[in-house]
């Protein structure tokens, strides 16, 4: 698993579109945040620049001294006359005519009669985009508007967003802190809701052959989870009904037949020895074989990861050497068992035997003549290989050896096609794998094989 993958979960999971959902909508309350900041950085700036104007008015105001040359003003100054610094200043009298200073902007007249009436400042714009602000005042008895105005109109909308980026800037240290918190608690919030999901996920995996007892709790789950919690539930106790019914009728058709088959083999044991006899006795033999095998495929195809424990493959391989070495002798072969003496896997013991004792009558079988079969264990990765020298197999005839009542060319040898088929099904049970191969000098190799041992 990757470090993307640790943190914000596998693509297509729950934990990923959670994470990305509550990123998301992290993202869009930041972007409105934004705009709001934004928004409210230029209103308070407007705020601000009628605040300086209407301060400035007022001053102004206060220096007025009526009868005086220039109203007690210093109308030479640049602030009355000139354009540079941040305002300019002129005194109207009550005819609106200008005394001191010389703002003139066009259709200023009609927004000073405005405020001339007015009890505070008025506030307006001015060609070029300046701002401006007028007061009324009155001084022994006479009437006078005070226009404040910038000198100069706004810079452009960059320095106000270079300024608003200053503001920014200052903070950045808090905006990554805020959105790495902000990222932290995602992740851990969607941890924290997926956790009884990941704990339910654990009680299903435990639910097999040898526990179909079993059931997945309902505590501390969502309550959008629990209906499907109990459905699957309802689902598990079919399933368990429909595996009991199916193990006991096993049972009982094992103890029919094989009742039944022992008669039979009784009966043909009190015959005359002789021809019949022994064909008899052979058929008898190859019934209760298919049957046996008929009865370990079913083992095999019902084996549950809960049976497992830990197998030594080399132990089992001596195992069945010895019990079936008897049997070879008698065909005229020798059973060899070479390589590795310790190959740990975890798996079912008893079926591992099986599989590997029809590997071996397989061999046995199919080898002419006499000679030695080899069982070899490998440690890297753990399994057997079975090597005989029987006729081989053709190739075309390798892919479907596996299946169920499938042969290859038998020769004349007796076989109801079903041992390999057990093998096939314990190894896909144990997650490993069965293949076969030709050997070097004649005849064949089959490789049972635990890829993740």
């Amino acid at each position: 698993m990757t470090g993307l993958a640790a943190l914000f979960g596998e693509a297509r999971s729950l934990r990923r579109r959670l994470v990305v959902n509550i990123l998301l909508a992290v993202g869009f309350c930041f972007a409105l945040a934004s705009v709001i900041l934004t928004y409210e950085f230029y209103e308070h700036l407007a705020e601000n620049r009628d605040d300086a104007l209407a301060r400035e008015a007022a001053e102004i105001a206060g220096q007025i001294t009526p009868g005086a040359p220039d109203l007690g003003l210093d109308a030479d100054a640049l602030r009355f006359e000139g354009s540079e610094g941040l305002y300019r200043y002129t005194v109207f009298d009550a005819q609106l005519r200008p005394l001191v200073g010389g703002e003139m902007a066009a259709g200023l007249e009609g927004r000073l009669t405005g405020a001339a009436g007015a009890a505070g400042p008025v506030f307006f714009g001015l060609e070029g985009g300046r701002a401006a602000a007028a007061l009324a005042v009155e001084r022994a008895g006479e009437r006078y508007v005070v226009l404040t105005s910038t000198a100069q109109g706004p810079t452009g909308d960059e320095s106000h967003l270079a300024e608003l980026m200053h503001e920014v800037t200052e903070e950045v240290q808090w905006v990554i802190l805020g959105i790495a918190a902000i990222l932290f608690a995602a992740i851990l919030a969607t941890r924290r809701s997926l956790a009884p999901l990941r704990r339910v996920s654990g009680e299903a995996a435990a639910i097999g052959p040898g526990a179909t007892e079993r059931r997945l709790s309902t505590t501390q789950l969502p309550t959008e989870i629990v209906p499907l919690v109990h459905a699957v539930n309802e689902a598990f106790d079919r399933l368990d009904q429909g595996y009991r019914a199916q193990r006991d009728f096993s049972s009982n058709v094992a103890h029919e037949v094989r009742t039944p088959l022992a008669v039979l083999r009784s009966a043909i044991d009190r015959l005359e020895d002789g021809p019949l006899r022994q064909e008899l006795r052979r058929d008898v033999l190859r019934l209760e074989q298919m049957f046996e095998q008929l009865v370990d495929l079913a083992r095999a195809e019902a084996l549950g990861v809960t049976a497992f424990g830990e197998v030594d493959l080399h132990k089992v391989a001596l195992s069945v050497a010895q019990e079936m070495g008897v049997a070879a002798m008698r065909e005229g072969k020798q059973l060899a068992v070479t390589g590795a003496t310790s190959a740990r896997v975890r798996g079912h013991a008893g079926l591992l035997a099986i599989a590997l004792g029809n590997l071996l009558r397989n061999a046995i079988s199919y080898t002419d003549g006499e000679g030695e079969i080899e069982i070899e264990i490998g440690d890297s990765p753990a399994g057997w290989r079975v090597m005989d020298r029987g006729p081989g197999i053709p190739d075309a005839q390798k892919a479907q050896l596996f299946q169920r009542f499938r042969r290859g060319a038998t020769g004349g040898r007796d076989g109801a096609g079903i041992g390999l088929a057990i093998v096939k099904s314990v190894a896909d049970a144990h997650g490993a794998r069965v293949t076969v191969t030709d050997r070097p000098g004649g005849g064949s190799t089959f490789s049972f094989t635990f890829d993740n041992a």
